[in-house]
């Protein structure tokens, strides 16, 4: 079995955001913690005596716990086995922490959680921030409609319990580079279980009342996910509920056999009493909701309305002007092709020959609204911007002094790691049976490019495994696509196909809008960290862009395809010019699409923030900023979300 990237130690520790040990255990983390485990024991409305005391003494119990963790004289105490009654009438047997270790448990979870979220995967939607059943139903009801009308519904026997903590410990361990942190998770980990005549044991597995098992176990039951992606299957799972989706009941029962042979090298195993094949059609129920051939609906949801709007003009010919509060785009004959309040309008992006007058200049830098000039074709060309947004001088000097010089290579490492993290979700969460070798084989090798990052000595060896990986990327993605416009590898200048035409398209739009962000965020594009610099080359815009580009634009554009929005007709070629292009028709689906994407709201993503991938976007260009300005301080790429 492949190594997941957490065993192989695919994110080095200086890719890491995580605080210092001492910061995680200071007396204010473990008051907020201490909040947190006391709301969720209010849940029913009476507080457990255990809490009630520890609340008597609070700050004197705070201050001692804090110190004790930061001078490693912390020691957990023995978990308490309480047997609570299960639905079928049977008992199940809980390992009830002390009130003091739930405490540092919770504390734990808010530091480590944003550093292992980017590792669990495509698959996993319990215990993460921002996912949950909500989006777990949303993704089975997607496959259904895709034309997935079986489903293997099952579960895993005794998760927590057989739940093999070495090998958890180990894959949080390379991923957590803080000694009293590990140390602390080591402690937790070997805590013996006090049993209801008094003698202690060893507990095995997991303690279910322990708040950093949830994570631990989405650790090792990401083996599970990634098996089955890699088999061609769609999985959704919600703690160790699975639902696969595929497309016959042949398919359902070899994912069944799939996924017992991997958990049977942990020592785990799927419940035998809740493993069954069932499709759409006779309908089943998963995470409390009932599944037909129709219902639930997947609606679009989750859209960030924002107050201003992006103009997009390619009429070639057509100018744009402003005029009694409006902006107009008129066609070379005069005739009116759009106009809209300039309140309503954030930014302009413009395709070849189309005149902007002088008053939409004045207009739009006096009212910081960025306009981004691409060519005909679609590549990026130029942005205006109000001179406000110009880079400081401090923040310039910073940028020349980190630019190709050794303190930016733990950037560079960590912008193409996240990019390959979003090209191997990408993959494995479209991927289907009767391409599950060619996109396994594309997997495999990625993931090894991706271990091999820590051990770049400069940024030519990053951006030679960024290299590497998309040539392994593009033909997975190209066989993704319906037959008639499936491609085998990434052609640019000329696009030789509408699948690249498309992505090219697209990744023009998403450049400028990089610029942008970087203008706002007080950076200079041209002075990058991963992308070397040259003129007329916004490298640090290309560096913003790279983690975007399988979240937003290549999802948009295999969506596209699959969905049958994008098609052949959206094709077109030039007399004496090489290459395809897209059709009016054809760019107005994509900046549909794209749009879409960019609006959508997430969160968890990034840790406390929530908004759409646009915000997301220029977030990261202010997180960005903050690294550059204090070398040292780490950048880390976005976690997955839908």
């Amino acid at each position: 079995m492949r190594p997941t990237q957490a065993e192989a130690g695919t994110v080095s520790p200086g890719q890491c955001s995580l605080p210092p040990g001492g910061e995680t255990f200071a007396e204010s983390s473990l008051r907020q913690a201490w909040l947190d485990v006391l709301a969720n024991d209010l849940d029913d409305g009476v507080p457990a005596p255990g809490v009630t005391r520890f609340q008597e003494h609070l700050g004197r119990n705070l201050a001692a716990l804090a110190q004790q963790l930061t001078d490693g004289s912390y020691h957990p105490s023995d978990l308490t086995e309480v047997a609570i009654s299960k639905p079928d009438g049977g008992l199940r047997q809980l390992h009830v922490p002390a009130v003091r270790d739930r405490v540092v448990a919770r504390a734990l979870l808010t530091v480590v959680t944003p550093l292992i979220d980017p590792h669990l995967g495509h698959a996993a939607y319990a215990y993460r921030p921002g996912l949950g059943v909500a989006e777990a139903v949303e993704a089975v009801a997607a496959a259904r409609d895709e034309g997935l009308r079986w489903a293997l519904r099952t579960d895993v026997d005794d998760c927590f319990p057989t739940t093999p903590v070495e090998v958890a410990r180990r894959r949080f361990e390379a991923l957590v580079d803080d000694p009293l942190i590990v140390e602390c998770v080591r402690r937790l980990l070997a805590r013996k279980v006090r049993l209801e005549d008094g003698r202690l044991t060893q507990g095995a597995g997991l303690a279910q009342g322990c708040a950093l098992s949830p994570l631990l176990s989405n650790l090792v039951l990401v083996d599970v996910d990634e098996a089955l992606a890699d088999r061609g299957f769609r999985v959704v799972r919600y703690a160790d509920d699975l639902a696969v989706l595929v497309a016959t009941r042949e398919q359902a029962w070899e994912a069944a056999r799939c996924a017992s042979a991997v958990l049977k090298e942990w020592g785990m195993a799927l419940g035998a009493d809740k493993t069954a094949v069932m499709s759409f059609d006779d309908g089943f129920a998963f995470l409390g909701e009932d599944f037909g051939p129709r219902y639930p609906p997947v609606v679009a949801r989750g859209v960030e309305e924002p107050d201003r709007k992006v103009v997009y003009a390619g009429v070639q010919g057509s100018r744009l002007r402003v005029t009694k509060g409006r902006l107009l785009v008129e066609s070379e004959a005069d005739v009116e092709l759009l106009s809209v309040p300039v309140s309503q309008v954030q930014r302009l992006v413009t395709f070849g020959s189309v005149g902007v007058s002088a008053g939409v200049r004045d207009w739009a830098v006096s009212n910081d609204v960025d306009v981004v000039f691409a060519s005909r074709r679609g590549a990026y060309q130029a942005s205006l911007v109000a001179a406000g947004s110009g880079a400081r001088v401090s923040r310039l000097r910073a940028q020349v002094k980190l630019s190709g010089s050794v303190e930016a290579l733990p950037m560079a490492r960590a912008i193409v790691a996240a990019k390959i993290r979003h090209q191997l979700v990408l993959l494995r969460r479209s991927a289907v049976v009767e391409v599950a070798d060619l996109i396994g084989t594309a997997v495999g090798a990625m993931e090894g490019y991706a271990r091999m990052l820590d051990d770049c000595a400069t940024t030519e060896e990053v951006m030679g495994l960024e290299g590497a990986a998309a040539a392994a990327y593009f033909p997975a993605l190209g066989v993704l696509m319906p037959a008639e416009l499936q491609f085998v590898l990434r052609s640019r200048q000329p696009p030789a196909d509408l699948a690249n035409s498309a992505l090219s398209f697209l990744y023009t739009i998403l450049l400028g809008e990089c610029v942008t962000a970087l203008y706002a965020a007080g950076l200079d594009p041209a002075f990058g960290l991963l992308h070397s610099d040259q003129d007329k080359r916004p490298s640090l815009a290309l560096d913003l862009q790279e983690e975007f580009r399988p979240l937003v634009v290549d999802q948009v554009v295999l969506e596209a395809t699959r969905q049958g929005r994008l098609r052949s007709e959206h094709a077109r070629t030039e007399p004496n010019r090489p290459g395809i292009f897209l059709t009016k028709a054809g760019q107005r689906v994509l900046l549909e699409g794209y749009e879409r994407r960019m609006l959508r709201a997430t969160r968890g993503a990034l840790p406390d923030f929530a908004g759409s991938w646009r915000r997301h976007l220029y977030r990261q260009a202010q997180r960005l900023r903050a690294s550059i300005m204090e070398p040292g301080t780490p950048w880390t790429g976005l976690s997955w979300r839908p």
